[in-house]
């Protein structure tokens, strides 16, 4: 109900005799004061309706050693400080080698973590002639 409808129907209740002088003019007061601002009244909803992932996924083409990695994580994002516990060894592996280090990256982003991708990196594996891809984003 929009402000002039509160107080059209505030002095129709006066004019009927349901309510006083008194209570009339105490109740237009209340509908002309301003309300509570949007930060007051209650804590921002976040703007997207599905829950926030963190996504990781790495490609390593096979070494010497063994066959190449290929991973990909989920992640709610609100348990994304634990990421590197859901990660496989020889995915967190092909990001140490990469310099990365995901739970410090995510340390220095704080609470305010954007959509979208947060790191793309493409390195070409001279050992082998591969290509290694490390993708993090927050979907």
């Amino acid at each position: 109900m929009s402000d002039q409808d509160a107080r059209k129907r505030i002095l129709d209740m006066l004019a009927a005799g349901r309510i006083s002088v008194d209570a009339a003019t105490d109740l237009l007061r209340a509908v002309g004061a301003p309300g509570p601002t949007p930060a007051e009244a209650a804590p921002a909803a976040k703007a997207r309706g599905a829950a926030r992932v963190l996504r990781i996924a790495v490609d390593a083409p096979p070494n010497g050693e063994g066959s190449g990695a290929k991973v990909r994580v989920n992640i709610p994002l609100a348990l994304a400080k634990y990421a590197g516990r859901f990660l496989p060894a020889d995915a967190s592996a092909e990001l140490s080698l990469q310099g990365i280090d995901l739970e410090q990256l995510l340390k220095d982003l704080g609470d305010d973590v954007p959509d979208g991708r947060l790191l793309d990196i493409e390195a070409d594996d001279e050992s082998n002639g591969g290509k290694t891809t490390v993708v993090v984003e927050v979907v």
